[in-house]
């Protein structure tokens, strides 16, 4: 095995070194050609296609690839059917339309060696590509098939279905939690652990559609990327965990010397900026608040902007951008030059073996895997195989890697921005005035004290909230959305504004040139500014109406006129009041100010988790660090003491040695005088 070694650049995934057996070794495996080694595997694959079931065995396996990390997987598998003494009845359903789900199992297929206690390296997921190779027999009449080859590309149930899957769809007063729920897919079970996903908003828009370049699986990933959270996969039971940090590692596996061809250290650089988190609200106390970075370059900075009148979200997004700057611990590159008794799947943990110098950077730590290849190709001269093997003799390669398991950093998917904002239609809603009145009201939030104004959505119908500003407009200007009027909505994921108006409240009639002003709650009450063209010459008409009295100012041509009167045609309506509006919007601004109570506390506890969180891993690598300190210290201790008694040893030889000599000297002398 090499010596560990800083390595800049990311190892090409799936790639192994060639590592050859100790003469005289007794454990299975060897070298191979190509830059693998020889072994054996016990390979399973299960299909299910509507209401069949195949099962392929390791001799039937021709070459197998294996892409899993914590998130997901990819795995191409190819393996042989003969159709020479019964019929291959995997050819028509393989062929159809219907799903396919598939469940494929690795493990050590060395009798005696293998560790027949722990379980196999369990992939469960979805056919999402197809191809098949068919051989047809030369010395038989009408040359039928005697074999067929498929090919089955295999992913987490995530991929299968949540790339291709695309809502659009607007939630009111919902959580992330219940959006996921809504969007499980089959073979798919959800696990949350974050408060964050259980914040209930006014708006909650999944912005996608049939000409989005995201998908759901974008979204999702994008989501827990923007809010500093994990996603993980244990394959073989299908869960994606949904956490504000990562888990603790599983159960796993000591890798001994003799099973590790190489060992890479990948040294990640730690961010060279600080960060500041910048309040664009205007009469936000804190304006900015700073991030430091013991690690950051002079100078370098990244700034967030965000626009919160409640100060939570500025620090909620400081506390993001504190964490993001966590420096990420060394990552290891494990190229095995045999398949080890186990197979350490993501998420599992990873130790080197006793028998390693203590003198290594990984030695004694604790490492969890975040990847696994392998690549398996059936062993060209193995023979003609016996398709129903449960294990088959490979040439395989074999790679690991793996984190410190308190390394902050999270391994996400590669994700695609979704593109807000969503334009929608919706109508303004009002908590006073009776039907069909132009009246207008606002809702004041608790927390922050702005002024929202709730608007029905028919498309889904949902109603949300959008803030009550002027708008496009000075503020000289108050002219409010009313009620029923028909507006152009502007959906995020989370909130939404009044970007246009799409009807009028009174219009000309149709070939009259002019401009009108219309004011008021409806037209037999209301304040009318007309100004027309009457003979080619402008004309202004500013009338009142209430109900039955008209009053009118008329300037034009040479005339001014005043006119009060009655007008019969109006009668007068005894007013009329609708107590649902007023008790809709009581009912919203109860649910918003729970909503605010409940996103505060799980700010707060999350800030609180993440500190313990954090002072735990802090404590762990302490204790850690301390260990190998005393070993490093004893070590050195038992060196010198090692190296002291060599000396000694050597000193004694040495006197020994001259005392021998002197005895000749003496013995030689005696026999000259005796015999002299």
């Amino acid at each position: 095995m090499t010596t560990p070694t800083a390595e800049a650049a990311r190892p090409r995934p799936g790639a192994a070194t060639r590592g050859d057996a100790a003469p005289g070794d007794a454990a299975p495996g060897g070298a191979a050609p190509g830059g693998a080694f020889r072994d054996r595997l016990a390979i399973a694959l299960d299909l299910r296609i509507g209401n069949d079931a195949f099962s392929v065995a390791a001799g039937s396996v021709a070459r197998l690839a294996i892409r899993a990390t914590i998130h997901g997987f990819e795995a191409d598998v190819t393996f042989t059917v003969s159709s020479e003494l019964e019929t291959d009845a995997l050819f028509p359903r393989f062929c159809s339309s219907d799903l396919i789900a598939a469940t494929l199992s690795v493990a050590n297929g060395n009798e005696g060696f293998a560790d027949e206690e722990a379980p196999p390296l369990r992939l469960a997921g979805f056919v999402t590509e197809r191809r098949l190779e068919e051989t047809a027999g030369d010395d038989h009449e009408g040359k039928p098939v005697v074999r067929r080859r498929y090919t089955a590309r295999i992913v987490d149930p995530a991929q299968a279905f949540w790339r291709q899957h695309r809502p659009l769809e607007l939630h009111a007063g919902a959580s992330m939690k219940q959006v996921l729920e809504q969007h499980a897919c089959p073979g798919m079970r959800l696990a949350f652990d974050w408060p964050r996903l259980d914040e209930a908003a006014d708006v909650l828009c999944v912005g996608l559609g049939g000409e989005s370049a995201a998908s759901f699986h974008d979204l999702v990933v994008w989501f827990v990327h923007e809010n500093g959270g994990v996603l993980e996969l244990d394959a073989a039971e299908g869960r994606y965990r949904l956490g504000a940090s990562k888990s603790r590692a599983g159960a796993g596996a000591s890798l001994d010397a003799d099973l590790v061809d190489e060992v890479r250290l990948v040294v990640p650089e730690p961010p060279r900026r600080a960060a500041a988190v910048l309040n664009a609200f205007a009469d936000a106390a804190v304006r900015k608040k700073s991030v430091a970075n013991d690690h950051a370059a002079a100078g370098v900075r990244r700034d967030a902007l965000v626009r919160a009148p409640a100060p939570g979200r500025a620090d909620r997004r400081a506390a993001l951008e504190a964490r993001r700057l966590a420096p990420g611990e060394p990552l290891l590159d494990i190229t095995l030059r045999r398949c080890p008794p186990a197979l350490s799947p993501p998420g599992s943990a990873v130790a080197l073996g006793d028998d390693f110098s203590d003198r290594l950077y990984p030695a004694g730590k604790r490492y969890r895997c975040i990847a696994l290849d392998l690549g398996a190709r059936s062993a060209p001269d193995a023979g003609e195989p016996d398709l129903d093997d449960g294990d088959a003799p490979f040439e395989v390669s074999l790679r690991l890697r793996a984190e410190r398991e308190a390394d902050p950093v999270p391994r996400l998917p590669a994700f695609r921005r979704p593109a807000y904002p969503v334009i929608v239609e919706g109508r303004v809603l009002s908590a006073s005035g009776a039907e069909g009145e132009r009246t207008w009201h606002a809702l004041e939030g608790e927390g922050d004290s702005v002024h929202r104004v709730r608007i029905d959505i028919p498309l889904w119908n949902r109603v949300v909230v959008a803030p009550f500003v002027p708008g496009r407009v000075p503020g000289h200007f108050f002219v409010p959305p009313y009620k029923g009027q028909r507006v152009l909505v502007a959906l995020g994921l989370d909130d939404a504004q009044i970007c246009g108006y799409l009807d009028w409240a009174a219009r000309l009639p149709q070939g009259t040139q002019g401009d009108q002003i219309t004011l008021g709650k409806r037209g037999e009450d209301q304040t009318t500014v007309r100004h027309v063209y009457e003979d080619k010459k402008p004309a202004l008409r500013v009338e009142r109406r209430l109900a039955g009295d008209l009053q009118t100012l008329v300037l034009s041509e040479g005339t001014i006129r005043l006119e009060v009167r009655e007008d019969p045609a109006t009668a007068s309506e005894a007013p009329t009041y609708d107590l649902r509006p007023t008790v809709d919007a009581a009912k919203e601004r109860v649910s918003a100010e729970a909503r605010g109570a409940v996103t505060a506390l799980n700010g707060q506890l999350e800030a609180s988790a993440g500190g313990v969180r954090q002072r735990l891993d802090g404590a762990s690598a302490e204790v850690e660090a301390g260990l190998a300190a005393a070993t490093s210290t004893l070590s050195g201790k038992i060196e010198a003491a090692e190296a002291e008694l060599s000396g000694a040893i050597s000193g004694a030889a040495g006197a020994l040695q001259a005392i021998a000599a002197g005895v000749s000297e003496a013995k030689a002398a005696i026999l000259g005088a005796l015999y002299g």
